[in-house]
């Protein structure tokens, strides 16, 4: 079979003068709008603080975008640090979602227990537990901008003239798209696993225990010309990410379990 998704333009909407508005930045906005308001409603249903959730994410944006483009910069273009040490602050040149996650998880942590004075574990569950969703409209978001190309392809999920050095004949495999459909399979498991209550920590664990394979599978794929001893940061991002996501599920499997206590409100 071959590609079946033919070669688009980047999604944008001009407004004149220089300005627009570009569907990864609306997807990157409506995932982090779906992705807390998901979280909130798992916070709500157990007792906890949901309004916590929506005084975090404006944290986890500036973790986003400055993790990430700090992520970018070390992890594929460290030369640019030295070249132009400006570029730190120019966020919107180049994004590492593994800089974004690895910058997220100490601001929720300090947010939690130093700013509100709250448990970690149990907001952090509702944060992973949220996470999935937030992560389809994301990705969503760099595939509408061909942000993630992948070596060419004749899979039909392929996508026609988004890799560089390419024709737009060539179709190329579209990461973005791959892990906006893997986040979609997540969220739906998540609305399973919450059918029983689970230990405080069970979804951080499980987050970070399906999230890093898939994410060293995917880099396979990837035509990124960074690599250290044959593997690109990514992967060994994603290496420590499973490690880790193994303790977590081994050392809060005995944890008490957060019971739902209310209703799962759609407010």
């Amino acid at each position: 079979m071959h590609p079946l998704i033919p070669w688009f333009e980047p999604v944008r909407l001009e407004l004149g003068g220089g300005l627009a508005i570009h569907g990864f930045g609306v997807m990157v906005a409506v995932a982090f709008l779906l992705g807390g308001w998901m979280a909130k409603r798992f916070a709500d249903a157990r007792g906890l603080d949901g309004s916590a959730i929506d005084r975090l994410i404006g944290w986890l944006v500036l973790g986003v975008f400055v993790g990430g483009h700090l992520g970018h910069l070390v992890f594929y273009e460290p030369q640019r640090l030295v070249e132009d040490p400006m570029s730190v602050f120019r966020i919107w040149e180049g994004l590492s979602s593994m800089g974004g996650f690895i910058a997220c998880v100490p601001i929720t942590w300090w947010f939690f227990t130093k700013r509100e004075r709250k448990p970690f574990w149990p907001y952090a569950e509702a944060v992973a537990f949220g996470l999935p969703f937030a992560w389809i409209w994301a990705r969503i978001g760099c595939f509408m901008a061909h942000d993630h190309p992948g070596l060419p392809t004749d899979f039909w999920l392929g996508v026609y003239g988004m890799c560089s050095d390419h024709p737009v004949t060539v179709a190329c495999h579209d990461l973005g798209l791959y892990e906006a459909m893997y986040a979609a399979v997540l969220f739906g498991v998540w609305q399973v696993l919450d059918r029983k209550d689970r230990p405080v920590g069970f979804y951080v664990g499980m987050l970070a225990l399906c999230y890093g394979p898939v994410r060293f599978v995917l880099d396979t794929l990837r035509t990124v010309d960074v690599r250290y001893l044959g593997l690109t940061p990514g992967q060994y991002g994603a290496l420590v990410v499973s490690a880790i996501g193994v303790a977590v599920l081994a050392r809060r499997r005995h944890a008490p379990v957060l019971a739902k206590t209310a209703p799962q409100s759609s407010g």
